[in-house]
């Protein structure tokens, strides 16, 4: 069946920034070096005797210094910066993940993004050479691509590289408007980790682009003996729908009026890097806005997207931000796409309904394989679930959950945004741009293990001449409550 495992990696997505020198206040990476850590306000005696242009020099080098930010992790060196004025700044994992966004035009497309990784496990990253061309991958395949040339740049104490590249965005354009991006990389090493960052513009001026990175990047530095005066701005959580639509493969139907089988909401805090998954079974028995009861999966029939987003809004009390959808045709290849998916199976399959053949254990899956075990009903569950639909539905979500863990956070991160391009080859999704700078933050932090997997309560009921599934509605009122408050 279907699943939206893209979405999570959709979330993905990179940023950066950028605004002239004149933002960062006139001091120096060397003057930020030679301020020694405070924990008071430094204040300045001025003795009777002294004269006034030096007591004025002396304020001018020991006044606060503004819109400084600290990371504050106990894992790796803290690193410092300035943040622009007038931009957003959104903080993971005490400084491990940061995003500034420029909201000085409003449109949010220029974007920092700062992430710090340990490198010391990491089989795929033996050196500079390597991190560049992790950086490259996925860029190479990509027709609108054009890469720029590489600058040499001092990085806090290292010299480094600026590299990049243009690209069209699959995520914002139309067929009569390409919206073209640009993506700018820059990276040091410290102590077995890696501070990376990127920048990514829409502004057709590159030269613009590639100093706004320059001036942040004089600001950057790996200590902490500064103190933090820049405000963060508090991140929210965010609920995606993730739909799989049961066609393709030579089936009617489609992202138009096919019927979604699997349906999955996925909250994410973006604060604490936590989620829940809820599994919505298919024939859950709901008042469809404008088209009165029916099974839930039958929105999509009638009204396509925008009524399934209606129906589970209705259904769980929760504002969905956005979908993301995909079908047969979709879902195979966009597991192989991902290397396939590692997932434990909790019980012997054996169906030729599904052509699901899998015994207990865990299992590296191809899309195929993928795709057999998520349409697979006819089972008898594994004693954590109910069996038949319900059972297919939970290993649906696992599967979504566990393509998290299927790329090195490190190459994950670093090939956003553009590797949504190849993701929008399988799925359809109302993401833009601006969504995914939202997400990015978490991404790559958000593992497996830090989503629960849950279901609405419900049973097999007849409605009618309907066998549908019906629930209770007090206890999914106050699960869906629960999760909002999360």
């Amino acid at each position: 069946m279907v699943i939206k495992n893209k979405i999570l990696i959709s979330f993905v997505i990179i940023t950066l920034i950028a605004s002239v020198s004149i933002i960062y206040t006139g001091c120096s990476k060397e003057e930020i070096r030679n301020i020694d850590k405070v924990t008071e306000p430094v204040v300045e005696i001025q003795s009777a005797d002294e004269p006034d242009d030096e007591s004025e020099e002396t304020s001018s080098t020991t006044k606060p210094l503004q819109n400084f930010y600290v990371s504050s992790s106990e894992d790796f060196s803290n690193y410092s910066f300035i943040c622009p004025e007038d931009w957003k700044l959104y903080e993971t994992d005490s400084g491990r993940r940061v995003v500034l966004k420029n909201m000085n035009d409003g449109s949010g497309t220029e974007n920092i993004f700062i992430f710090v990784e340990d490198i010391s496990a990491d089989e795929t990253i033996n050196g500079s050479g390597d991190v560049m061309e992790l950086y490259r991958t996925t860029a190479i395949d990509d027709d609108t691509v054009e890469f720029f040339e590489e600058e040499d740049i001092k990085l806090d104490d290292s010299y480094s590289k600026i590299i990049g590249y243009s690209y069209q965005s699959k995520l914002d354009s139309s067929e009569n408007e390409k919206v073209t991006y640009t993506d700018y990389f820059a990276f040091t090493e410290k102590d077995d980790f890696l501070y990376s960052i990127k920048l990514i513009s829409s502004d057709p001026d590159r030269e613009a682009s590639l100093e706004t990175l320059k001036n942040f990047i004089d600001s950057f530095s790996i200590n902490d003996r500064v103190n933090k005066t820049a405000e963060v701005d508090e991140n929210s959580s965010v609920n995606i729908l993730i739909l799989g639509d049961d066609s393709g493969m030579g089936r009617a139907g489609g992202r138009v009026n096919g019927r979604t089988d699997i349906m999955i909401l996925l909250h994410l805090n973006l604060d604490k890097c936590e989620g829940t998954a809820v599994t919505i079974p298919r024939d859950t028995w709901v008042d469809i806005p404008g088209h009165g009861e029916g099974k839930i999966n039958g929105a999509h029939a009638v009204g396509g997207n925008e009524l399934t987003v209606k129906a589970v809004e209705q259904l769980s009390g929760l504002e969905i931000d956005n979908y993301i959808i995909t079908d047969f045709d979709g879902f195979i290849p966009l597991i192989d796409f991902l290397g396939g998916v590692t997932i434990e199976v909790g019980e012997d399959l054996s169906d030729d309904f599904s052509g699901c053949y899998l015994t207990k254990g865990v299992h590296h899956l191809d899309g195929q394989q993928a795709l057999a075990l998520s349409r697979n009903r006819h089972r008898k569950g594994d004693g954590n679930t109910q069996a038949g639909a319900f059972a297919r539905e939970r290993e649906a979500a696992k599967i979504v959950v566990a393509l998290l863990e299927q790329k090195s956070t490190f190459e994950r991160i670093a090939a956003m945004p553009l590797f949504i391009n190849y993701l929008l080859n399988y799925t359809w999704t109302d993401l833009e741009f601006k969504d995914v700078i939202r997400l990015l933050p978490a991404l790559g932090k958000i593992k497996a293990s830090d989503i629960e997997i849950t279901t609405i309560p419900s049973w097999p009921q007849s409605f009618g001449k309907a066998s549908a599934v019906a629930y209770d509605k007090e206890v999914t009122a106050e699960l869906f409550e629960e999760i909002k408050n999360q």
